[in-house]
């Protein structure tokens, strides 16, 4: 569809996005892959009814309304219906863009834009006061390291129980709902030093040698709470990196992706945090930057508009790289059923095929891989959207948790931080673990002689 340049470019001041929203051809291929539309059923919570808002709103002098804007917010940004679409629609630029545009204009209502000034500054609070640095990430992981091994946790799950009925559930209910839901997403929280793999490469020079000659100089990625949260899966991956003839370096001065500023919509920090890394990674000389994490991985992949060149080396996922190189086929046995769930930013943001993760699985002897229907159908993780939106978040989770028991899987693989959070606490006390693929190489590659 065309439209007369002169409304186009009044249409783009107030989205940038806006003329990407006419390559929608109506064809209605996104609504059955998109997760929101199959828990609500409505148009508005689908892609392409999201477009037609976008689109809406460019083209109106009217303020977005708080309906539509919900609507809008409760897009996980898992971008399924871009891998289906026959358009090529980037749903996850438009949904930056989008959110980037709400939050640099103001409401006219005084009420509502106080509001969003308060929400806006407690979200950078976290994402630039926090996230970028890993000192304070370790600081609050200690306590909640305490906070799991103490007392606190019980006592602060009773406090959640008699909040939920008796008098107290009219005033405290819905919020002892939400930060129980939260207390079930934290993970088994690591000793310290069981956690600081940044320590642990500084002490060895910031590098870790691969066993034997090497043939690829590798830097890791580390981000930021999975810095501390991720540590036994950042060990399995330089364990299975230097295994398979990698020297693996850590650079000291990275920081975090930037995904969760993207999602949302705070993209000059996110470019800030990406020239950072660029900077950082650039100074290692390496040969591929190789990330564990898929929603990191798709966010490092993708530069901001204002840097093209991106961060000047190759970024791999490291199942994806391990698939290309080729590895060793481990002597250990590991004689479980296993299932693969295929992590939104893997498959359909950096587009790595499911049979890059299942290849290396099949190395693994005695190791049985069982279909899982719907592999690839979002979790409700989406970084912190199971805690923005649970009420979206939670159907998606029980789904996902009913596929996986169907398969009769012992064990669930996935590369990403927050669908491992998500499954992980869905499936609690049920006998399911959740690992990231490359533990299940580093288990049967054993211990070093």
């Amino acid at each position: 569809m065309t439209i007369p340049a002169s409304l186009e470019a009044g249409f783009k001041a107030k989205f940038a996005e806006y003329t990407r929203t006419l390559d929608c051809v109506h064809c209605g291929l996104c609504i059955q892959n998109c997760p929101t539309y199959g828990v609500t059923g409505r148009e508005s919570d689908s892609p392409r009814g999201r477009i037609y808002l976008m689109r809406g709103y460019a083209e109106s002098d009217l303020e977005i309304s708080p309906e539509a804007r919900r609507h809008l917010d409760q897009c996980i940004v898992c971008r399924g219906c871009e891998t289906v679409c026959p358009s090529g629609i980037r749903m996850g630029d438009m949904m930056e863009s989008f959110r980037h545009e709400m939050r640099r204009t103001p409401s006219r209502r005084f009420l509502t834009r106080l509001l969003d000034r308060l929400k806006d500054a407690a979200a950078r609070s976290i994402l630039m006061g926090v996230l970028p640095h890993r000192a304070r990430i370790a600081a609050l992981t200690d306590f909640l390291y305490f906070y799991d091994r103490t007392g606190l946790r019980r006592l602060f799950r009773w406090a959640a129980r008699l909040g939920s009925r008796g008098p107290a559930h009219r005033f405290f209910g819905r919020l002892s709902a939400r930060l129980a839901g939260l207390d079930g997403l934290l993970p088994p929280i690591l000793p310290p030093s069981r956690r600081r793999i940044d320590a642990e490469a500084a002490a060895s020079g910031g590098l870790f040698r691969a066993a034997g000659k090497a043939r690829v100089r590798a830097a890791l990625f580390l981000g930021c709470i999975s810095s501390e949260w991720y540590a036994d899966v950042h060990r399995a991956t330089i364990r299975v990196l230097t295994e398979n003839g990698c020297d693996v370096l850590v650079p000291a001065a990275q920081t975090c992706c930037g995904a969760l500023h993207r999602h949302g919509g705070h993209i000059e920090d996110a470019a800030d945090l990406y020239a950072r890394n660029r900077d950082a990674f650039a100074e290692q000389k390496s040969d591929v930057l190789i990330v564990n994490a898929a929603g990191c991985g798709a966010s490092l992949r993708e530069p901001p508009h204002s840097m093209p060149e991106g961060l000047g080396l190759p970024v791999r996922d490291v199942c994806e790289f391990l698939d290309e190189i080729g590895i060793r086929t481990p002597s250990g046995e590991i004689p479980r059923k296993v299932a693969h769930h295929q992590a939104c930013h893997l498959v359909h943001a950096q587009r790595v095929q499911a049979s890059a993760v299942e290849n290396l699985l099949a190395r693994i002897p005695g190791l049985s891989l069982v279909p899982l229907p719907d592999a690839d159908r979002c979790c409700g993780a989406g970084g912190i959207y199971n805690l923005l939106h649970p009420e979206m978040a939670e159907p998606l989770q029980a789904e996902k948790v009913a596929a996986i028991l169907g398969t009769g899987a012992e064990i669930v693989a996935t590369g990403n931080p927050g669908c491992w959070l998500q499954i992980r606490a869905g499936l609690n006390g049920r006998g399911v673990e959740v690992l990231h693929p490359v533990e299940l190489l580093a288990r049967a590659y054993g211990s070093r002689p």
